[in-house]
């Protein structure tokens, strides 16, 4: 064996020395740019999530009711209906994901407008002005009707107070998944609205919204509707041509994006369309969609069952909806998701970043 000479071996050692301490210094620098941009899974079963930033600079994660068997439980009390239950995660600008509920952000339930010990559906919240706005779903006393409820708290994990009946159509029409966002200092919401369709069509409206949350009708546009594209009921037969779970967020030249899905929920095939809505918060005509949107969602399952999308998602899970963008303190965009896995018929909550680059909007 040739060995090599003692100068050759201090070389070698100075430039192993260099190469870890470089090593070290590169993941030092780089350690929190990959935990900011990682996603984080939960195995906890949530439909339907929300994220916002608490005052106290962690994440909540809100959801559609859960019963008493629902668990893990990390300080929420067992045994017990959640109605808005939530997940507690991360600090600062490091979102992370739990995979135990904290609590219920609506102990009281939905509210007397509503069918009592009823099922609270896709809470949405943003903090404006000192307040927390919540816009839940729920079903109208009775009727089998599904209306948009509204509730407001000092704080994101506080408990909520019922402000009372938000949205509710005439003609027994569906008023469901709202999502309010703040723009230019003013409060908005997105959501379904099945009123500006007829059935089996859907379609989704945004409106502006009052200092109390009541909403300025007057000024109400439709975002889109299910005519629009064909992909929300691609393999399915008859029902509802769904489209639903609206999310707004600002892209490139400040524009203004519009999230939403479609198809069957309960199946490899609910994905995740974006619309382009124009440079105001409110369009002054439908929504664009991107990608070919109306043939094909722009994020979707791309294994057997999928529905053909233009881009996967981390993970690659069944049934990717429910995407609701939010920004973290350092303001990187980001988005929450729920995938469907066919083995449990449960949905589960996973976080992202989304970006943007030459060839349009992805998620890491």
């Amino acid at each position: 064996m040739i060995r090599p000479r003692r100068n050759s071996l201090r070389t070698l050692t100075l430039a192993l020395v260099l190469a870890v301490t470089a090593v070290v210094a590169l993941n030092a620098f780089e350690g929190p740019t990959r935990a900011q941009a990682s996603t984080g899974s939960s195995s906890f079963s949530l439909a339907d999530p929300h994220t916002v930033q608490a005052k106290d600079r962690t994440y909540v994660t809100y959801g559609t009711t859960v019963g008493p068997g629902a668990g893990p439980r990390c300080g929420a009390q067992a045994g017990v209906t959640l109605y808005v239950p939530f997940l507690n995660h991360g600090s600062g600008d490091t979102v992370g994901m739990s995979d135990c509920v904290a609590g219920d952000a609506l102990p009281s339930g939905p509210g007397s407008w509503a069918v009592d010990n009823g099922a609270i559906w896709a809470p949405g919240v943003t903090y404006f002005n000192g307040t927390y706005y919540m816009y839940y779903t729920a079903t109208k006393a009775g009727t089998s009707q599904k209306c948009i409820g509204l509730a407001t708290s000092g704080g994101a994990k506080s408990p909520f107070v019922n402000r009372g009946e938000w949205a509710c159509p005439s003609g027994g029409r569906w008023a469901i998944d709202a999502n309010p966002f703040v723009a230019n200092g003013k409060l908005y919401v997105a959501y379904r609205d099945d009123a500006i369709t007829s059935y089996p069509e859907t379609g989704i409206s945004i409106v502006q919204v009052g200092s109390d949350g009541s909403a300025i009708w007057s000024t109400r546009r439709d975002a889109l509707k299910s005519t629009d594209l064909v992909w929300d009921t691609k393999n399915t037969s008859g029902g509802t041509h769904v489209i639903e779970n609206p999310s707004i967020f600002v892209g490139g030249e400040g524009r203004y994006y519009l999230l939403f899905s479609g198809n069957n929920w309960k199946s490899a095939r609910y994905s995740t369309g974006i619309a382009d809505c124009g440079t105001n918060p409110i369009p002054s005509t439908r929504c664009t969609l991107l990608k070919d949107g109306r043939n094909r969602p722009y994020f979707g399952y791309t294994g057997s069952g999928g529905i053909g999308p233009y881009r996967g998602l981390p993970g690659n899970h069944p049934g990717p909806g429910a995407m609701a963008a939010f920004y973290t303190e350092g303001n990187r965009r980001c988005v929450v998701w729920a995938w469907y896995n066919p083995a449990t018929g449960k949905r589960h909550p996973i976080i992202g970043e989304l970006k943007l680059d030459s060839s349009g909007f992805y998620v890491t």
